[in-house]
Protein backbone atom coordinates (compact mmCIF):
# COMPACT_ATOMS: atom_id res chain seq x y z
CA UNK A 1 0.00 0.00 0.00
CA UNK A 2 1.05 3.58 -0.34
CA UNK A 3 2.61 5.59 2.36
CA UNK A 4 6.11 5.51 3.57
CA UNK A 5 7.25 3.57 6.60
CA UNK A 6 6.98 6.93 8.41
CA UNK A 7 3.43 7.67 7.19
CA UNK A 8 0.77 4.97 6.76
CA UNK A 9 -1.86 5.32 4.05
CA UNK A 10 -4.71 7.61 5.09
CA UNK A 11 -7.91 7.04 3.13
CA UNK A 12 -9.47 10.42 3.94
CA UNK A 13 -6.31 12.25 2.89
CA UNK A 14 -6.30 10.35 -0.42
CA UNK A 15 -9.92 11.28 -1.10
CA UNK A 16 -9.22 14.92 -0.27
CA UNK A 17 -6.21 14.93 -2.61
CA UNK A 18 -8.32 13.38 -5.38
CA UNK A 19 -10.91 16.13 -4.93
CA UNK A 20 -8.20 18.77 -5.20
CA UNK A 21 -6.80 17.12 -8.34
CA UNK A 22 -10.24 17.12 -9.97
CA UNK A 23 -10.72 20.80 -9.10
CA UNK A 24 -7.35 21.68 -10.64
CA UNK A 25 -8.08 19.65 -13.77
CA UNK A 26 -11.44 21.41 -14.15
CA UNK A 27 -9.79 24.83 -14.31
CA UNK A 28 -9.32 26.47 -17.65
CA UNK A 29 -5.83 27.34 -18.72
CA UNK A 30 -4.09 24.33 -17.21
CA UNK A 31 -1.14 23.20 -19.30
CA UNK A 32 -1.01 19.77 -20.90
CA UNK A 33 2.09 18.72 -18.95
CA UNK A 34 0.49 19.69 -15.65
CA UNK A 35 -2.77 17.99 -16.61
CA UNK A 36 -0.97 14.75 -17.42
CA UNK A 37 1.00 14.92 -14.17
CA UNK A 38 -2.18 15.54 -12.16
CA UNK A 39 -4.01 12.76 -13.98
CA UNK A 40 -1.19 10.29 -13.25
CA UNK A 41 -1.18 11.27 -9.57
CA UNK A 42 -4.96 10.92 -9.43
CA UNK A 43 -4.85 7.44 -10.94
CA UNK A 44 -2.16 6.45 -8.43
CA UNK A 45 -4.16 7.72 -5.44
CA UNK A 46 -7.36 6.15 -6.76
CA UNK A 47 -5.63 2.76 -6.98
CA UNK A 48 -4.29 3.13 -3.45
CA UNK A 49 -7.76 4.01 -2.12
CA UNK A 50 -9.35 1.08 -3.97
CA UNK A 51 -6.81 -1.37 -2.53
CA UNK A 52 -7.37 0.07 0.96
CA UNK A 53 -11.15 -0.36 0.61
CA UNK A 54 -10.71 -3.96 -0.57
CA UNK A 55 -8.50 -4.66 2.45
CA UNK A 56 -11.02 -3.04 4.81
CA UNK A 57 -13.86 -5.03 3.25
CA UNK A 58 -11.91 -8.24 3.78
CA UNK A 59 -11.35 -7.36 7.43
CA UNK A 60 -15.06 -6.66 7.93
CA UNK A 61 -16.01 -9.98 6.32
CA UNK A 62 -13.49 -11.75 8.56
CA UNK A 63 -14.91 -10.08 11.65
CA UNK A 64 -18.45 -11.03 10.65
CA UNK A 65 -17.35 -14.61 10.01
CA UNK A 66 -15.56 -14.82 13.35
CA UNK A 67 -18.44 -13.36 15.34
CA UNK A 68 -21.06 -15.75 13.93
CA UNK A 69 -18.86 -18.84 13.73
CA UNK A 70 -19.63 -19.26 10.05
CA UNK A 71 -18.60 -17.44 6.89
CA UNK A 72 -20.90 -14.63 5.86
CA UNK A 73 -20.18 -12.77 2.65
CA UNK A 74 -23.23 -10.51 2.76
CA UNK A 75 -22.35 -7.30 0.92
CA UNK A 76 -21.87 -4.40 3.31
CA UNK A 77 -24.82 -2.53 1.77
CA UNK A 78 -27.14 -5.38 2.80
CA UNK A 79 -25.52 -6.28 6.12
CA UNK A 80 -27.91 -4.27 8.30
CA UNK A 81 -31.09 -4.74 6.28
CA UNK A 82 -32.75 -7.03 8.84
CA UNK A 83 -33.16 -9.88 6.34
CA UNK A 84 -34.30 -12.93 8.33
CA UNK A 85 -32.51 -15.33 5.95
CA UNK A 86 -29.16 -13.68 6.68
CA UNK A 87 -29.58 -14.42 10.39
CA UNK A 88 -30.76 -18.02 10.05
Amino acid sequence: MSGTPDRPFEFEAAVQELEQIVERLDREGIGLDEAIELFERGIQRLGEARRWLEMASGKVEELISTSTGRPDTTPLANAGSGDADAEA
